[in-house]
């Protein structure tokens, strides 16, 4: 499956085989000082997902490590949708992001963790 990377100073767009992830940078910071970012995860069957929970930590971040940290968190989804399946009990992470996520995420958990150790190496 093919990953793709295209980031700038103010938008990012990865995609990982026909699913897709927008990320932006919010004109506007929390009442701590941090950054703030916007993302679209659109999934192969066209449903999307769109959120603009994602923080820096203090003293802002740029949008490569914005990036990262939504793949680990939609890394850290999938695993917890695996454990779910074969518990049956809930976890700690499963409620990051819808179930139609979760259950991408699981299935594509080599790709985003491939696509984020190349991110994060760059």
């Amino acid at each position: 499956m093919q990953t793709t990377t295209e980031i700038t100073d103010n938008s990012a767009l990865l995609t990982i085989g026909d699913a897709s992830i927008a990320l932006v940078r919010c004109p506007y910071r929390t009442s701590d000082n941090r950054d703030r970012f916007a993302y679209t995860i659109t999934l192969p069957d066209g449903s999307a997902h769109s959120g603009d929970d994602l923080r820096s930590g203090c003293g802002g971040s740029d949008l490569f490590d914005a990036a990262g940290s939504l793949l680990a968190f939609l890394s850290a989804c999938g695993d917890s949708y695996c454990y779910e399946m074969r518990t049956g009990r809930k976890s700690d992470n499963c409620d990051l992001f819808p179930e139609n996520v979760a259950e991408w995420a699981y299935s594509n958990s080599d790709e985003i963790d491939m696509l984020r150790d190349e991110i994060e190496g760059a």
